[in-house]
């Protein structure tokens, strides 16, 4: 594969830049282009144990058939919400390549914390197929195939003795006096090394469950081409409103711009909220399965008198079941500068009372919004605009509660005061901290449960 004419990253300079210490990323591969180990297939198996009375004849092959024609995978690291950094892995068949019949061979990989393939989503789990990753290098092993053979028989040494018939009659036949029976089975090791080739700063790789157009920049001209339904993309920058991509076809590796609507349409909704400048429509999409509400993806930015688009936000997560239609919008002064910013509901959390906001603070000299990564992380947001504060809570069982009391200080998000509450059935200690002097102080009180 012809990949000579992708703009390269030093992986010498990268490593040096602290990009990928491993004490910041872990096991998160680097983002690139991988080439598969010449003669891997043999010496990065792990054997299956032969067991007693048992022989395994052994195949080696690579993990694709020679028909998928793989020789490189592409890497894609980003790290969009929290921690573990989320790693996706695509293998580059030759075009048109099929699995075999049968057979869910994947070509896309995701991890951590991946669910497995949906035909809208085809990427597989990788924590157990692509093994032993350093920051350049994996195994990707797939399940072995086991074939039963004909047994074979070993003859006795020696003739069987009085001794020998009785334990044999009892179900211990010694196999020097009677030969021993031995299973065979044939076992195919699918196993390959890659290592890291080309560093490319891939954030994501996307699959295109319907056509989409590619143009050479950010402008909806004629330089376009079409990508067909089915095709997987490299992302190397993902903005509001295009993605940068890699895409590969025919040996080459081909750089384009796609239309983040054309690969998300969505439907929009036009909010309630506005402000002085701007009104409002929430992007959706449908839920997971037919009970599940819309989900929101994407907010638009409109002018509040001429209508057109000014911006779009997207990359954030939100329930779609606690969000209300045309009013999943909320205008407040997050940040209390005088001008409004704006909120939708995040996740739930899961344990009911922990739930987030997406918020958006407004930068006037930009005239843009952006994602306010500290506000939308608090769990339990309530903004006070009459005492102008921010405050968070969240439980961590039917016993244990935590609050907190944020300011703006010179600008800054700052912590002022904070409660924890805990109570283990006999007794109830309470935590607080106050904000002095530039420290956080804290004091600890104890008391009896009610009722003891």
């Amino acid at each position: 594969m012809n990949l000579s004419s992708v703009r390269l990253l030093p992986l010498a300079r990268l490593i040096l830049g602290g990009a990928v210490a491993g004490h910041a990323y872990g096991a998160a591969l680097t983002p690139g282009i991988y080439r598969i180990d010449a003669g891997s297939y043999v010496t990065a198996v792990q054997r299956a144990e032969a067991g007693t009375n048992k022989h395994i004849e052994e195949r080696f092959e690579h993990a694709f058939p020679a028909a998928a024609g793989v020789t490189y995978a592409v890497v894609s690291r980003e790290a969009r919400y929290a921690e573990p950094e989320r790693n996706r892995v695509l293998f580059l068949t030759v075009d048109g390549y099929k699995a075999e019949r049968g057979e869910r061979s994947c070509i896309a990989y995701a991890m951590p914390g991946w669910n497995d393939y949906s035909t809208t989503n085809p990427f597989c789990a990788g924590e157990e197929a692509l093994s032993e990753r350093t920051l350049a290098c994996f195994v990707l092993r797939q399940p072995p195939r086991r074939r039963d053979l004909a047994g074979m028989h070993n003859p006795p040494e020696r003739t069987p003795t009085q001794d020998d018939r009785v334990g044999c009659l009892l179900g211990v036949c010694d196999s020097a006096a009677y030969g021993k029976w031995i299973e065979r089975v044939e076992v195919t090791y699918r196993t390959d090394r890659f290592t890291l080739e080309k560093v490319r700063p891939y954030q994501d790789i996307l699959f295109l469950g319907s056509a989409v157009p590619m143009f050479a920049s950010r402008e909806r001209t004629n330089n376009r081409s079409e990508l067909k339904a089915g095709t997987f993309l490299a992302v190397l920058d993902r903005q509001s409103e295009w993605f940068e991509v890699d895409y590969f076809e025919h040996g080459k590796a081909r750089h384009g711009w796609i239309d983040r609507d054309d690969v998300d349409p969505v439907q929009w909704v036009a909010q309630r909220a506005t402000t002085r400048d701007f009104r409002f429509r929430v992007g959706v999409v449908p839920g997971v399965s037919d009970t599940d509400e819309p989900q929101p993806v994407a907010i638009e930015v409109l002018s509040r008198h001429g209508g057109h688009r000014l911006q779009v936000l997207r990359d954030f997560q939100s329930d779609g079941g606690y969000v209300l239609r045309e009013e999943a919008i909320e205008v407040v002064d997050a940040n209390f500068d005088g001008h409004p910013d704006i909120a939708i509901h995040g996740m739930s959390g899961g344990a009911g009372p922990n739930s987030t906001t997406n918020v958006f603070l407004y930068d006037p000299a930009r005239r843009q919004f952006g994602f306010s990564r500290e506000l939308s992380e608090l769990t339990q947001l309530w903004i006070d605009p009459k005492t102008r504060t921010v405050h968070s809570a969240q439980r961590g069982s039917c016993c244990s509660h935590y609050s907190e009391v944020y300011r703006y200080v010179r600008g800054k998000l700052t912590l002022v005061f904070s409660k924890d509450e805990y109570a283990n059935g006999e007794w109830v200690s309470i935590t607080t901290g106050r904000l002095r002097d530039g420290k956080m102080h804290y004091r600890e009180t104890r008391r009896r449960s009610p009722g003891d």
